[in-house]
């Protein structure tokens, strides 16, 4: 073979291996692996100059960083054999499925058409997102109790989690969800009856992409915000972030509300999400589609650079409040 032949052969391969790749669904984690590490990688680096604070952290989790737990609570839905004992009980008194079933605590299904988080809505849950944070924070603070604990969380636990919640709350299809009437049109559950759940976006395919909707949120715009970024690793995208801080990550002096200005915050992005997008039905399977893909995607990554900043500055300011 010459070297041309070897040429046309080797390009053959790598675009067969980009076809491939391509061709797999990307894996259903609230922003992947490295939003949820740069969500952490922020934190680690803003917590650095409190000592109290880090002196707390390392009690719990040791030499661990936060960006490195970050993933734990996701680990815990998607690779339990890894058989770490400390996620062993924590499945165990949490399971799929169940009351207290630990793959919902990571998310509240909020109708886009709400303006604000209500408990009462449909899609929220006395064990979703908001709730989940806040019993955090209360077994961080001592505040355990049967009400904000009844599974008894300890806490270094419940530290690993409050990492990967904040980050998940940032996410716009954790937060808001598309709820559908006839003919694939979004209708609002709290006031039309007979709406059909679309899973947060996971029944919706994303035409364009080899994700759907929720999954396309969660990975290839963080994907693309990095690429944006010049930044290849989270600690480096951490870096690039602290350098720019992001504007309104202040939360006011009352953590036990945080979490819901937190989703007050993100519900009317997940709005403005899908009300950028068309919606068509096959039977029990929907998709969604863009006429202009490219602009969508890059609002979409700025979008996720904001909330990843604000998910990281925010969590290290939970940490330093818990632990001055």
């Amino acid at each position: 073979m010459n070297t041309h032949q070897n040429t046309c052969a080797r390009i053959l391969r790598a675009a067969f291996v980009i076809l491939t790749i391509a061709a797999l669904p990307f894996p259903a984690f609230g922003y992947g692996n490295a939003g949820h590490q740069t969500v952490g990688a922020i934190a680690d680096r803003l917590i650095a100059g409190s000592p109290n604070t880090v002196a707390h952290v390392r009690a719990l989790i040791g030499n661990e960083t936060l960006e490195h737990t970050s993933i734990w609570a996701d680990d815990a839905k998607h690779n339990p054999h890894l058989q770490e004992p400390e996620m062993m009980t924590f499945i165990h008194a949490n399971p799929h499925p169940s009351a207290h079933d630990h793959f919902n605590y990571h998310f509240t299904d909020i109708p886009i058409q709400e303006t604000h988080y209500r408990a009462l809505s449909v899609g929220a849950k006395n064990t979703d997102i908001v709730h989940m944070i806040r019993n955090c924070i209360a077994i961080l603070e001592g505040h355990s109790n049967a009400t904000n604990n009844p599974t008894g969380i300890p806490p270094s636990t419940a530290l690993r989690l409050l990492v990967h919640y904040v980050g998940d709350i940032h996410q716009p299809l954790h937060v808001g969800a598309v709820y559908f009437g006839p003919n694939a049109q979004p209708a609002n559950p709290n006031t039309t009856t007979g709406t059909k759940f679309a899973t947060g976006g996971n029944a919706i395919a994303f035409k364009g992409t080899p994700a759907d909707l929720h999954t396309y949120w969660d990975t290839p715009t963080v994907s693309k915000a990095m690429a944006d970024a010049h930044a290849q690793t989270p600690g480096a995208f951490a870096q690039i972030i602290i350098a720019n801080p992001p504007q309104g990550w202040e939360s006011g002096p009352f953590m036990s509300g945080w979490s819901v200005k937190w989703a007050n915050e993100v519900i009317p992005i997940s709005t403005v999400a899908h009300n950028k997008l068309s919606f068509s039905v096959n039977g029990q399977k929907w998709s969604a589609q863009t006429n202009d893909f490219p602009g969508y995607n890059q609002w979409a990554a700025a979008q996720v650079r904001t909330e990843i900043a604000r998910a990281g500055y925010r969590l290290a300011a939970i940490l330093k409040k818990i632990w001055p």
